[in-house]
């Protein structure tokens, strides 16, 4: 029986996917690279660190992943500022979920600052029992981490969850964690394979709760 949810952040909770792939489109090009967003939709799941971390050494950079980071969540958050929209259908789901008793967790490879940020401004951090960041983890997606801390911060036993992500890394995470996971195809997350979710959606408007916890 399913007793939480855990939700990603970014591309299924907020619009944000694209407007990362903008941000780290810019920072990079600061350092002379143009990249394509397809190349950047390979790491989405992922800590901004490992990126990072992986962007400087394939591009042969003669930088470090603080300063990058720091370009980065500079342009980022200026670009929230302009829109920082719901994924469409995801609020009224989250506020079903509760009534029903889910506990419900967010496991973003985000930093907390942004998280904190992200709930603000939607106005759902009251909906959330359980938060995991990338300050929180030491492995990113797709090792299982994320997700087995926040079933930990949640009580209940990784069988008892159901995961929602829009990314391949974070259907293999839940798929190592032994959860049950629910893939959210988003437009603005690229090209993202699927395929292992135990259910695929579209649209968080059309999906009932009860379908969801089948």
């Amino acid at each position: 029986m399913i007793r939480a949810v855990i939700f990603d952040m970014d591309g299924v909770i907020v619009e944000s996917e694209h407007i990362h792939i903008e941000a780290e489109q810019q920072t990079m090009l600061k350092h002379g690279v143009h990249i394509s967003a397809e190349e950047l939709h390979t790491y989405t799941g992922t800590t901004a660190e490992f990126m990072f971390t992986e962007l400087i050494k394939n591009h042969k950079l003669n930088t470090t992943f603080e300063r990058m980071f720091n370009e980065k969540e500079e342009i980022l958050f200026k670009l929230l500022e302009k829109e920082t929209m719901p994924t469409k259908g995801v609020i009224e789901l989250l506020k079903k979920l509760k009534q029903k008793g889910m506990k419900l967790a967010i496991a973003s490879s985000s930093h907390r600052k942004l998280i904190e940020y992200v709930l603000r401004r939607l106005d759902i951090g009251r909906l959330f029992d359980f938060v995991v960041s990338a300050e929180d983890i030491t492995h990113s997606k797709p090792h299982p981490e994320i997700l087995l801390k926040s079933a930990r911060g949640l009580r209940v036993k990784p069988v008892q969850c159901l995961v929602v992500e829009d990314a391949k890394l974070g259907i293999e995470a839940a798929k190592r964690a032994g959860m049950k996971v629910i893939g959210y195809r988003n437009p603005n997350s690229g090209d993202q394979d699927l395929s292992r979710a135990d259910m695929i959606v579209y649209d968080f408007s059309e999906l009932s709760v009860e379908e969801m916890l089948a």
